[in-house]
């Protein structure tokens, strides 16, 4: 439930110094009129300064004065839908299927062969970042896509259907496509995860990819950032509950300075190797290191226990989605 008081006021000057009463959710509508700790204030020109956001409630005030001073991701990186084949069935299978077995993953594919397929006298399926639900710093390839000459010279006559013909395929962004990056899942109720996309790979549309686009950014910094707790809170809390394409380039953002990127980028890079050498491996430590330096460059002080208990409990939400998916 929402009530939403409107005043109206011509002078912009006394528009922009209105105060905002903001009552976070409560259940029962009367605890509105004695709100104690749920009431928040804001003057209107404060909330119009995260103009790209929702309507938001009960966000603490360092939280949000760390993201009026902030970047945004798209001034560093840039998210990209990718292929949408349309016939999943046909063109994806996953890397367990008797059909990759015989024909076998490619591990390099040339300039031609990403034009124009592989030939099937040679390994021809690719590595496809697909979403697959939740997935932080690595995860190896669980589909693939068909990339043989065959295939490719389908899909491509597909694409040339109609808008709105049925199996219609969309290559977006297709002069990106086996480029290293990252991608990440397109999450309604959990937490924003993204991992490592090796050279090599094709992304789709719901696996969507974050490429990096200013030279002064590291991409491990990045995938670090992305990953904490913060950014979750973030998400979550200010841009929109749906890690979708738009709202991870509207996330605030911070240019580290030199050691603390370093500090950051060499607990990914342990991540990853750990994640590579055994999946389920515990990778809770250096987590909680990349968050405190994170908090620390946000400037985080007092808020940082209450943002950790969010994103525990945000991961409750995905724990209870994952065994209800496996139950169907």
């Amino acid at each position: 439930m929402a009530i939403t008081t409107l005043e109206k006021c011509s002078d912009p000057a006394g528009r922009g110094a209105n105060v905002m009463r903001l009552i976070d959710y409560t259940r029962d509508p009367k605890d509105y009129w004695e709100p104690g700790d749920r009431l928040s204030t804001l003057r209107q020109e404060e909330y119009e300064a995260l103009p790209e956001t929702p309507f938001w409630v009960g966000v603490p005030r360092e939280v949000f004065e760390a993201a009026k001073s902030s970047l945004r991701v798209r001034d560093v990186a840039r998210g990209r839908q990718g292929l949408a084949t349309a016939d999943d069935s046909r063109f994806l299978a996953p890397v367990d299927d008797p059909r990759v077995a015989a024909a076998g993953i490619a591990s390099s594919v040339s300039e031609a062969e990403r034009a124009e397929g592989i030939l099937v006298s040679k390994p021809y399926w690719v590595p496809f970042a697909k979403g697959e639900g939740f997935g932080e710093y690595w995860r190896a390839a669980g589909v693939v896509i068909d990339w043989s000459e065959e295939a490719v010279a389908e899909l491509e006559r597909r694409a040339a259907f109609p808008s709105g013909t049925p199996r219609k395929t969309y290559f977006r962004n297709r002069e990106l496509y086996f480029r290293p990056g990252l991608t990440y899942s397109v999450v309604s109720s959990g937490r924003v995860s993204a991992r490592l996309m090796p050279e090599g790979w094709i992304f789709g549309h719901k696996g969507s990819a974050i490429f990096v686009e200013d030279d002064a950014a590291s991409e491990p910094f990045l995938l670090g950032y992305l990953n904490s707790a913060l950014a979750t809170y973030f998400m979550k809390k200010l841009v929109n509950t749906t890690a979708d394409v738009g709202y991870v380039e509207k996330l605030p953002y911070r240019r580290p300075n030199a050691e603390l990127e370093s500090a950051v980028v060499s607990r990914v890079e342990r991540i990853v190797e750990t994640l590579k050498a055994g999946p389920g491996a515990e990778i809770q430590s250096l987590r909680d290191e990349i968050d405190e330096l994170i908090f620390d460059l946000f400037d985080i002080r007092s808020l940082r226990d209450e943002i950790r208990r969010f994103y525990r409990r945000v991961g409750r939400v995905e724990a209870d989605e994952d065994d209800q998916a496996a139950s169907e």
